[in-house]
């Protein structure tokens, strides 16, 4: 679905509609950088931003695709997401929270609806605070996914599901966002015809994924570890699908940069 050059440019831009979009909204599961992806757009991109797809980190779910809606999909190494999952596991259920590693990755993934303000679209009259997280569970047969890897393989397959859906469509790999963010957004704004707000860029202090609090009370957490040991490198490769993942990045050593946002 990626380019053969994704590999290498970490960008992609599908554009469909003659006209600039008017909106835009970020996608991807969380720990991939959607936050500080939306805030960097928000504070110098001239372009007013949605959540009418939905949760930004679940399964895409709208009634139709607005043509005048720029969805931007943001992507990250699995090896480092695996890490800024376990060290933050945002809406991970307590028991998940008080795994080492090895184990986190391995175990059956639930989620748990804790903070009712980070889901936008939540209708008041439903009573959802404290359940289970639905938008963590397979979209089709309502189970929950085999470990980590499994819900990634999912939710990546939605995610980029909106390049065949309509719209015009952006694809961003994290790292290449952070190595170069103002080139980043210069891309941006030359592939869909948008303009800059602003001639300097405007970056983000505060980063909505160092606010993490843990929802198990009387326990310490596990470290996580500064990176992936062999034998969960090795089971890293096994669960990824990198026919999907259009091998963005080479999952055949054990060197990369760790950024935890």
């Amino acid at each position: 679905m990626l380019p053969s050059d994704f590999a290498e440019t970490g960008r992609h831009a599908l554009r469909r509609q003659d006209t600039p979009p008017a909106m835009f909204q970020v996608i991807g599961e969380r720990g991939s950088g959607t936050n500080i992806l939306r805030k960097m757009i928000e504070k110098n991109v001239d372009l007013f931003r949605t959540e009418a797809l939905g949760w930004k980190h679940g399964f895409p779910r709208m009634l139709a695709v607005p043509r005048n809606l720029l969805t931007i999909v943001c992507i990250r190494d699995a090896r480092a997401w695996a890490l800024s999952m376990h060290k933050r596991p945002w809406h991970g259920h307590p028991s998940l929270q008080l795994l080492e590693f090895s184990d986190f990755i391995r175990a059956t993934w639930r989620g748990k609806v804790d903070r009712i303000a980070d889901f936008e679209t939540i209708h008041p009259e439903l009573a959802a605070e404290g359940e289970e997280l639905q938008f963590d569970r397979h979209p089709l047969t309502g189970r929950p996914f085999g470990n980590l890897f499994a819900l990634r393989r999912a939710k990546l397959e939605g995610h980029l599901s909106m390049l065949v859906r309509g719209g015009d469509v952006a694809v961003i790999r994290m790292e290449s966002f952070l190595a170069d963010p103002e080139g980043t957004l210069d891309w941006l704004c030359a592939a869909y015809g948008l303009t800059r707000k602003h001639a300097d860029l405007k970056t983000v202090k505060a980063r909505l994924g160092n606010r993490f609090n843990t929802s198990v009370d009387g326990y310490t957490r596990p470290d996580t570890p500064d990176a992936l040991s062999p034998r969960d490198m090795g089971f890293l490769r096994a669960q990824l699908d990198l026919t999907l993942e259009s091998q963005p990045v080479s999952y055949t050593h054990l060197t990369l940069p760790t950024i935890l946002l």
